[in-house]
């Protein structure tokens, strides 16, 4: 019998790397495709693009920014979804407080570098000193490897998305939603709202831990992707 397929949807500025320890932690379980931003370029059409791509059914599971990819893949394509999974993600439409943070990283990149950019979020993303030391130097890297493009992108997607909360009440499936208690940029508020939009959905909050939940706490979230493909 063929795996099931699950697409795994990377942060911002971030790579399949970051997604090292579940892959090696899902093999035998799924068919895991980590999607590549290096082509992402017009926002109108890379969602479609992707899912032409894709199995007539799969799960998708998706990281901060790639939670907001993975929304627009099941607005567009319900019934193909099995599961989904946000990851230190959140369903809130693009804030005018948001769309001035998105320029204003993007003027960054483009005036002083994606490293600069990398070394400007890493305090928020960490809830540890030593975690954020420990990852420091791929954060770093999986910026500096951003296409420009794909940066622009990113950030313009931030900055445009629509809500999500209609898609995951009309989700079926199973919904799983993975959080860290001490995550600065996607907090407790928000995953609460998506659990009030889908009651039914499962929610792991992960005490001392911060933004980068696949960094932070790898085995917590490899463990709870086991048990939500299992379903």
């Amino acid at each position: 019998m063929a795996l099931p397929t699950l697409v795994m949807i990377p942060g911002t500025l971030c790579d399949a790397r970051v997604f090292k320890r579940q892959k090696e932690a899902l093999r035998g379980a799924a068919n895991v495709v980590i999607v590549d931003y290096q082509a992402l370029r017009d926002l109108g059409q890379w969602a479609t693009q992707l899912l032409r791509k894709l199995p007539p059914q799969f799960s998708v599971a998706g990281f901060s920014l790639g939670g907001l990819w993975a929304l627009e893949l099941l607005r567009q394509a319900p019934e193909r979804v099995q599961r989904i999974a946000m990851i230190a993600s959140n369903a809130q439409a693009a804030s005018p407080r948001g769309q001035r943070k998105s320029a204003w990283l993007w003027k960054m990149w483009r005036d002083r570098g994606p490293g600069e950019v990398a070394k400007h979020v890493k305090p928020a993303y960490f809830h540890h000193e030593s975690r954020r030391g420990t990852h420091a130097v791929l954060v770093h890297d999986m910026a500096l490897r951003t296409p420009r493009k794909a940066a622009f992108a990113e950030f313009a997607w931030a900055a445009q998305r629509p809500a999500g909360f209609a898609a995951l009440a009309a989700f079926e499936g199973p919904l799983l939603i993975v959080s860290g208690a001490k995550d600065r940029l996607c907090p407790p508020a928000m995953q609460h709202a998506m659990v009030t939009a889908q009651p039914r959905s499962q929610w792991l909050e992960l005490p001392r831990v911060g933004h980068f939940v696949p960094l932070e706490a790898p085995a917590r979230l490899n463990q709870a992707l086991l048990r939500w493909m299992a379903q």
